[in-house]
């Protein structure tokens, strides 16, 4: 039992450090406007565009920028070159768009959204604005930042292409990366096929919403499809008052 064991958490730990592996040759996706246009790399993109959380790249030479639109509201998350997630505490961002219906652009600011104590999923930026309302236009919006973790250029602008297509579905499959080690060894059974993690080759990740789900294989991925309802983490239950008697 141990002996297996140590070997799912060794096959993790290999297919963690390969999707790294691969996502440093992963390309951005839109247009660098001001900073370092030359500094874009478009290398081969992922394989079927994975990225962590199901967003876009778009990447200067120390910091990478995964651009995730949801439906209501769009999020940004911080990685070095190695796909290592940065902090997005001191970042100060806005983004500005013209609807098909006005003349004058819309400039929104993001807001940082701190995870609470104890928490492995990632820190972000975001700014609430109902994506919906581009219809099925294709959209410039430019992304302005300041206060990067990057000294050397700790501002930058980039106008990436919006089209409806790009929102994340509410069940998406991303990229696993080396930060997942920690809901790996937490969740360590695949809900869908009940076999340990890793022990079918390399592991699945997907977002039921916000929810992070690991599978065992590509072949589970329909049955959460079909039901996503069913692998939903459940509430914990209500812990009984301590007075009741």
């Amino acid at each position: 039992m141990a002996r297996g064991f140590i070997f799912t958490v060794a096959v993790c730990a290999w297919v963690l450090c390969e999707a790294t592996a691969v996502g440093q040759g992963g390309g951005p996706r839109g247009s660098d406007r001001q900073n370092a246009p030359s500094n874009l790399d478009r290398g081969k993109a992922l394989p079927t565009n994975l990225t962590p959380h199901g967003g876009e790249y778009l990447q200067t030479e120390a910091v990478q920028y995964e651009v995730v639109y949801m439906p209501l509201h769009t999020r940004i998350y911080l990685f070095d070159k190695k796909l290592k997630p940065l902090s997005a505490r001191d970042v100060h961002a806005q983004m500005s768009l013209t609807l098909p219906t006005e003349s004058n652009p819309r400039q929104i600011p993001f807001r940082y959204a701190a995870m609470p104590p104890g928490a492995t999923e990632q820190d972000f930026v975001f700014a609430v604005f109902d994506l919906r309302q581009l219809q099925d236009h294709e959209t410039p919006i430019t992304f302005e930042f300041s206060g990067l973790p990057d000294r050397h250029h700790p501002i930058a602008s980039f106008t990436p292409l919006f089209s409806s297509e790009r929102i994340r579905p509410f069940v998406a499959r991303v990229l696993p990366i080396p930060a997942d080690r920690d809901g790996v060894m937490r969740q360590r059974v695949c809900p869908v096929s009940g076999q340990a993690l890793g022990a079918r080759g390399p592991i699945v990740k997907l977002y039921l919403g916000d929810f992070p789900l690991y599978l065992s294989g590509e072949d589970c991925i329909a049955a959460v499809q079909q039901s996503p309802e069913r692998y939903l983490p459940r509430p914990a239950a209500a812990r009984p008052s301590s007075q009741a008697r």
